[in-house]
């Protein structure tokens, strides 16, 4: 009886497989309660380019709105030069978010360190 999966661990298996990785957390903001919660988002308009990473669906929202602003298909003489800018572009915007996610930890992590009590370092041996 103990090898019968349940319906919740057939969906977070699905949720896995979609957002490929098992152990999977917002980029931008940390959010891992919820596989259900999160999703696959692309970097680039997806008919640009397939790379993405797991955001959850408010981060996501926030991040893709202003694609909307843009065309899903190639308006230059030059779909190449166009996939790759615009790849870059939304690369920068991924990379600005997970910055400041990460400087926010540390300024978490820090202000927490001066209020717990001092930890003896292990000798080294």
């Amino acid at each position: 009886m103990d090898d019968i999966i349940s319906d919740a661990e057939i969906r977070r298996q699905k949720d896995f497989r979609r957002l490929r990785t098992t152990t999977p957390i917002c980029l931008s903001c940390g959010y891992s309660k919820s596989s259900s919660a999160l999703e696959l988002a692309h970097i680039a308009p997806k008919r640009f380019h397939d790379d993405g990473g797991v955001l959850c669906s408010n981060c996501h929202r926030e991040m893709s709105d202003a694609e909307k602003d843009l065309s899903y298909s190639p308006q230059s003489a030059n779909p190449q030069m166009e996939t790759i800018g615009r790849y870059l572009l939304a690369l920068s915007e991924w990379l600005t978010r997970i910055a400041e996610t990460i400087a926010a930890f540390g300024t978490w992590l820090l202000g927490f360190a001066e209020s717990s009590p001092a930890i003896e370092p292990e000798p080294l041996s």
